[in-house]
């Protein structure tokens, strides 16, 4: 009885050592397992870790934009005006990711691509003025610009684009001045030969408005104080503007000497036609409208060839 009990007891403290070793091994496990964990920064008092960053695309910005001849245009008559305009581009990326820029001048209340000769140019293809340096690169547009283009304040619109796709724009504001102009076709009005008391066949004298908007005339005898000169020593000379006598002018074709309000005198007078100016899209026309003269002269005292200069002058519509 005594051995089966010392037999028991020493099997069960080996299984209590067994335990403990089985303890011991499984905490040294766990812990191993733990310390070596990837994830875990346990190998020492530092470890290194990788930082990864990829740079974005920054949105190109347009710099100030100038043009050349100020903050005013002055158009040419019934012909073109080129509008040169420049600015700086920059990039945060480079100059070399700046892959192009377009430009447009406009007095519509926005930007469009769409061209009108009227108030919308567009240059789809600016020129860069340099190869490029560090983040920025140098940009010319033009604009050519026809006479018949409204007066106003317009915008000068420039877009960049980069390589992203990002974009960056800026303006500037420019006044078209009022163009008061007119071309006469003929340069003379040859009334030919008239006989004493006798009146003119009708000339007709064609003016186009050349000008940005709707024009009056101001018609008058600029050289002899309202005569034609005769050269002939006999000669009276021929009173423009004598009752009943003279030389007249009417907007309407076949009129008779008495039926006209208009006479020419030395004077300047404003003579209201209202004409108005080119109003395509494209390429303008200068409308032509006529004007036509008689010449009624006196029974008597005049010989030889008389002549003087007529002035035609344009004038805003008012």
């Amino acid at each position: 009885m005594r051995y089966a009990l010392s037999a028991e007891k020493w099997w069960g403290d080996k299984m209590k050592n067994s335990v403990s070793l089985f303890l011991i091994v499984s905490i040294y496990l766990t812990v191993v397992f733990v310390l070596d964990s990837p994830n875990v920064l346990a190998d020492g008092d530092n470890d290194d870790l990788d930082a990864n960053v990829t740079i974005g695309t920054a949105a190109p910005s347009v710099g100030a934009i100038s043009c050349v001849g100020g903050t005013t245009l002055t158009l040419n008559a019934e012909t073109t005006k080129l509008l040169n305009c420049s600015a700086t581009i920059t990039d945060s990326n480079g100059y070399q990711d700046i892959i192009s820029v377009r430009g447009t001048f406009h007095n519509s209340t926005s930007e469009s691509d769409g061209g009108d000769t009227r108030d919308n140019y567009k240059n789809a293809t600016c020129v860069f003025t340099n190869t490029g340096s560090g983040t920025d690169r140098n940009i010319e547009c033009a604009f050519t610009v026809w006479y018949h283009a409204n007066p106003a304040d317009w915008t000068v619109y420039f877009n960049a684009t980069d390589n992203g796709g990002l974009t960056g724009n800026n303006t500037a504001t420019i006044t078209v001045d009022t163009l008061i102009a007119l071309n006469v076709t003929e340069t003379a009005i040859d009334f030919e030969t008239v006989a004493l008391g006798g009146t003119s066949n009708e000339i007709t004298t064609a003016i186009k408005n050349t000008g940005n908007v709707i024009i009056d005339l101001n018609i008058n005898e600029t050289l002899y104080g309202g005569y034609m000169n005769c050269t002939d020593a006999d000669s009276d000379d021929i009173q423009t503007d004598a009752a009943g006598t003279g030389i007249r002018y009417n907007t309407t074709t076949s009129f008779t000497f008495s039926d006209t309000p208009w006479n020419l005198t030395a004077s300047n007078p404003l003579v209201n036609v209202s004409w108005a100016e080119a109003d395509e899209s494209s390429t303008p026309t200068a409308p032509t409208n006529d004007l036509y003269w008689l010449l009624k002269l006196p029974s008597s005292g005049l010989k030889g060839d008389c002549s003087t200069v007529v002035r035609i002058s344009a004038a805003q519509d008012v």
